[in-house]
């Protein structure tokens, strides 16, 4: 969130009319939203995911997950790897 909100700083103390600016803003804002590191359900059924997207959202790293089982590491890791390749193969 600290570098969003200095991102939406940078973007309204940059040129540009205040028009301009103050629509960019509620574009960034909207997409955000949307951002697993801004807003998350919190369930135990949504743990892996929700882990999954914040490591894919750059929020967190695997060095993050050090308290988690080996298991859980190891499963994340590998469907982080398995994602990032299938995206290289469609790029």
């Amino acid at each position: 969130m600290e570098r969003r909100n200095r991102e939406y700083i940078a973007l309204l103390s940059g040129g540009g009319s205040a028009s301009e600016k103050f629509w960019e803003l509620e574009k960034r804002v909207r997409e955000d939203k949307k951002s697993g590191g801004v807003v998350m359900r919190m369930s135990r059924a949504n743990m892996e995911l929700n882990l999954l997207s914040l490591l894919s959202d750059g929020v967190i790293s695997m060095a993050d997950l050090d308290g988690f089982s080996e298991d859980l590491r190891e499963k994340l890791a590998f469907v982080s790897v398995s994602v990032a390749v299938v995206i290289e193969l469609l790029v």
